[in-house]
């Protein structure tokens, strides 16, 4: 009896925790980036994407509607606003595109 009420009581942290880290973006083969302004313009914003991406060594085109082409590989923009003590951060998600 105590093991089932200790399994319905951490059930719902154990979701919690799924889909923060789900959401957060930090999944394998995902690009995630920080970038130092925050960027309204969505143009400024792709090449300041562009910019940070050929910093680290890579070959980056913007394909538009979104999606980018990284080394070969296409990409697809999640722009993501969280926040770190209490400061919103614009967080950029490029994930795989299948």
């Amino acid at each position: 009896m105590e093991i089932f009420i200790f399994v319905i009581l951490f059930i719902p942290f154990l979701l919690v925790g799924y889909f923060a880290y789900k959401t957060s973006g930090y999944q394998k083969g995902n690009i995630v980036m920080h970038l130092d302004e925050w960027y309204k313009d969505y143009n400024q914003y792709v090449k300041a994407i562009e910019i940070e991406l050929k910093e680290r060594g890579k070959k980056v085109s913007y394909l538009g509607n979104y999606r980018f082409e990284i080394d070969g590989q296409h990409y697809i923009l999640h722009p993501l606003i969280v926040t770190h003590a209490r400061v919103p951060t614009q967080r950029t998600i490029l994930k795989p595109e299948k």
